[in-house]
């Protein structure tokens, strides 16, 4: 065997033992596989808020006190003039100075209230949207988990910038990067909407929370 079919041999191994570990070597790396598709719904919130049964139980019993608030500070505000008036009739001396600090108190005092219940008024406001929140968050998860969706998006896509100049108001330019920089979705298909299953979803649960409530009987 000469020299040169020697040295073909000895090339031929080379590229043989290359091949091999080369094979190996991808044996070895590990498979990575590509992420499933997420399945996507998106929320319009307005619509949710507007069709929710909870929602409008909250702005009845809202505008109920409302109107109780109302009439009472009617009331208090009619019993002040009538004092006033009553004052103004008086003829002058200690006893018509005794009744302008009684309309001084009362006036303060229905100040007072009046603070106290808008207070109240604006506690009441912010425990219905803790509420209707909390429902549309737990109706999204139960409707993610029985239509399995990966991903539930408040859809804010067709939300126009709106700047106004006012007084106290900042540059119409920061108003309007302001909300820009709040959005969250340019685009969403209509496909992907999932709003009407999801109020179908929450006033369900509700109304089968309600129904135990309604069946036990009062003592």
């Amino acid at each position: 065997m000469n020299r040169s079919t020697l040295a073909a041999l000895a090339i031929g191994a080379a590229i043989a033992s290359i091949g091999f570990f080369a094979g190996n070597a991808e044996a070895r790396r590990p498979v990575i596989l590509a992420a499933p598709p997420t399945a996507v719904g998106t929320v319009n919130m307005a619509v949710v808020f507007d069709k929710l049964a909870e929602a409008a139980e909250w702005d009845v019993k809202i505008k109920g006190l409302e109107a109780r608030v109302g009439e009472e500070l009617k009331a208090r505000k009619r019993e002040l003039e009538d004092l006033s008036k009553e004052v103004k009739d008086m003829p002058e001396g200690a006893a018509k100075e005794a009744k302008i600090d009684s309309a001084r108190l009362k006036q303060l005092q229905a100040e007072q209230w009046g603070v106290m219940k808008e207070l109240e008024l604006d506690r009441e406001r912010s425990l219905k949207w803790q509420a209707v929140y909390r429902s549309v968050r737990e109706g999204a998860a139960k409707l993610a988990e029985s239509e399995k969706y990966d991903l539930i998006v408040i859809d804010d896509s067709k939300i126009e910038i709106q700047v106004q100049r006012d007084k106290n108001a900042p540059p119409l330019e920061a108003q309007a990067k302001g909300q820009i920089s709040q959005l969250r979705v340019l685009y969403a298909g209509r496909m992907l909407d999932v709003t009407e299953k999801l109020v179908v979803q929450i006033n369900n649960a509700h109304t089968a929370n309600m129904a135990p409530a309604a069946a036990t009987p009062k003592r």
